[in-house]
């Protein structure tokens, strides 16, 4: 039987051209972004319109063969209804008010951006707002807003690719020219482009830097905090769900901002409001619906994997649990040929990392008890499998050991995020294996125990020298960008928990330990001497330099010298094969660590030569409580001292 709902639709077909090939009368390739529009770096214009052709049936009324239709039932006569306006039963608006989110698949003309500029306000309001005007006079003039939005698009940018720079540079000119014009502008864009100079300015170079605080009178810093309460001060008073796409990457962009800063914990509840927006907008939603533009539809998806990546690297990173349940949202990973060009087939597209990390995520997050937080040693196992897995899916510019580097200077965003993607590998692999490094190992222990501690100082190690290698590369301006100094730290924190807890000396690699130790303070040590740069490395070696000082280890082992990470970037260690026994249920691996027993006091107290060497210690260790004194500042809201399990409060050395 012929479905008579779908028979009277009327049959559709992309142009024959897109609108900028047949404006330019070219020949299109029809597939989207287009040849042309690809080669040309426009893929926002790059546009199909539907062209309606002819109706596949007649409808109802015209077809003498279709049955009448039953009568309306007549209801004038039912008094509680005659004032009803039942237009108003299914309003957009009203349902939203409920709390329901909307149904993308059948939402209103209006969600359609095809035709709308981000700058143009839809009503046109004849006055701005006092946030925007506000705003106007915070931001400086158009010479160093260029400055700063090129310094952003050619390099912070690349970071996480959330803004597609041929659209951005275009919507911008549009904003500019009303701004000149006194003509209204959006917020939202006003409020992105405020984002956009805060997230620039503090990576500027020594040049350029000293250019804007010369000519504008006041410290780099402190604009960017002024860009950034700017921009707070307009978002707020934007309605969920009304701002669109721009509101979603300006919320991300204060996420990035407050990560920036060492505002760990901010950054993440910042990240929340993002997602929610995102998810508000249907983001999480599958992106079929064919009144969003093509290039609407692509910046959705891709703005959507990044906010997903940011979730499950933040939530595991600092002990959160994940926002974005991923068993109930659709993941369409971005298109890859945005941004490449048909003469460079081979290079990868600057988002390629993001989409790399997504999937890491995802295969993760369909490993049992990950979401929950306690893993199983088999578990443990899983995910450093996911890992290599994921590594040897690497294209060859990011593969490891080896890659092909012959992009490299050429596009400089490829060595990035090389690093980026071994380091993230590092991190995910010691997440579940840290438990490892902060209790004691005893000889006669099951050979897992043993065999996963082994694997444990490994990664360790090769986390700390992959975030020194990232460093070196980033430094100076661009080293506070990611977790690297945190990374740092909180490994080699750990490394001296596991020295510490080698009661029988049997800790593996142990001279290779030090100087994986040495090589993490040389590398906070030379971040904490960027004035005004990466507070979190002045507070990391802090610490890290006060506890290294009491390790119960010999002056000649000590770490007191700088070493040089390696030049290259090693592969991820492979587990060694091994035979797991059937152990006991209790024995697992929480993801995050949390208190455990006090310690026997000989476990951390130097008893005698079998344990020592008798030659004399680096320091004098009758002051080792007075680490509990040290003012964390920011990083006491992601780290204390109970994740070492040192028992610092009731122990005493002699």
């Amino acid at each position: 039987m012929v479905d008579r709902t779908a028979a009277v639709k009327a049959s559709v077909r992309l142009a024959p051209a897109c609108t900028e090939c047949q404006r330019r009368k070219q020949k299109c390739s029809r597939e989207w972004p287009c040849n042309h529009c690809q080669a040309r770096r426009i893929a926002h214009l790059c546009k199909f319109t539907p062209k309606k052709v002819l109706r596949t049936a007649k409808t109802a009324a015209d077809d003498p063969r279709e049955p009448e239709a039953p009568k309306e039932l007549d209801i004038t006569d039912h008094e509680p209804l005659q004032n009803i306006d039942l237009t108003s039963v299914s309003n957009y608006d009203d349902f939203r008010a409920l709390g329901y989110l909307p149904d993308f698949q059948g939402a209103p003309d209006d969600i359609s951006t095809a035709d709308k500029s981000p700058v143009i306000p839809p009503n046109l309001p004849g006055t701005r707002s006092s946030e925007v005007e506000n705003a106007l006079r915070v931001l400086p003039p158009k010479p160093y807003i260029d400055i700063l939005i090129q310094h952003f698009l050619n390099n912070t940018n690349y970071h996480y690719c959330a803004l597609y720079p041929p659209a951005f540079l275009s919507d911008y000119s549009t904003w500019w020219s009303r701004k000149s014009n006194g003509q209204p502008i959006t917020s939202e864009f006003t409020c992105l482009l405020l984002r956009v100079c805060a997230c620039s300015a503090p990576y500027l170079d020594d040049e350029l830097r000293e250019k804007l605080e010369s000519e504008l009178g006041e410290s780099i810093e402190h604009q960017s905090r002024l860009y950034h309460n700017a921009a707070k001060q307009i978002s707020s008073t934007i309605a969920p769900g009304k701002g669109g796409l721009i509101q979603v990457q300006q919320l991300f962009l204060t996420a990035q901002w407050l990560k920036t800063e060492s505002l760990f914990v901010e950054s993440w509840h910042a990240l929340g409001v993002a997602i929610h927006e995102a998810q508000e907008q249907g983001m999480h939603k599958s992106s079929s619906n064919p009144k969003i533009p093509e290039f609407d539809r692509e910046m959705r998806k891709r703005v959507w994997c990044i906010l997903y990546t940011w979730d499950w690297q933040m939530s595991l990173l600092l002990s959160r649990p994940f926002i974005i349940n991923s068993s109930y949202c659709a993941f369409e990973l971005p298109n890859l040929r945005l941004e490449s060009v048909d003469s460079e087939p081979e290079c990868p597209s600057p988002v390629a990392h993001m989409v790399l990390e997504c999937q890491l995520g995802l295969a993760i997050s369909k490993i049992p008890g990950v979401m929950g937080g306690v893993l199983s040693p088999m578990q443990a196992m899983s995910i450093h499998q996911e890992v290599e897995n994921w590594s040897d899916s690497f294209p060859p510019p990011y593969a490891v050991p080896h890659p092909d580097t012959k992009w490299d200077d050429s596009h400089q965003f490829i060595k990035l995020q090389r690093h980026t993607l071994n380091l993230i590998g590092h991190m995910v692999k010691l997440m579940p294996l840290k438990q490892c490094l902060t209790k004691y190992i005893d000889p006669n222990s099951p050979s897992i125990e043993r065999s996963l501690r082994e694997n444990a100082v490994e990664c360790a190690m090769k986390l700390i020298r992959t975030c020194a290698e990232m460093l070196e590369y980033l430094s100076p301006f661009n080293a506070k960008f990611h977790f690297a100094p945190f990374l740092i730290f909180d490994t080699a924190a750990l490394l001296c928990s596991a020295i510490v807890h080698d009661k029988s000396r049997t800790l593996p690699q142990h001279e290779s330990i030090i100087e994986t130790i040495d090589i993490a303070l040389d590398q906070l040590d030379r971040i904490s001497r960027v004035s005004g740069i990466v507070k979190t490395g002045s507070i990391c070696y802090s610490v890290l330099n006060k506890l290294v000082a009491k390790l119960p280890i010999s002056r000649e082992a000590a770490p007191v010298s700088s070493k040089s990470p390696q030049s290259s970037i090693d592969a991820p260690q492979t587990l060694p094969n091994m035979h797991i026994p059937n152990t006991d249920p209790s024995f697992c691996f929480p993801t995050t660590v949390p208190p455990l027993d006090t310690l026997d006091p000989e476990l951390i107290t130097p008893t005698g030569p079998d344990l020592f060497p008798s030659e004399p210690m680096i320091n004098n260790l009758d002051g080792f409580s007075d680490i509990l004194q040290v003012d964390l500042g920011e990083l006491g809201q992601i780290w204390d001292w109970e994740n070492l399990d040192l028992n610092l409060q009731n122990t005493t050395f002699i």
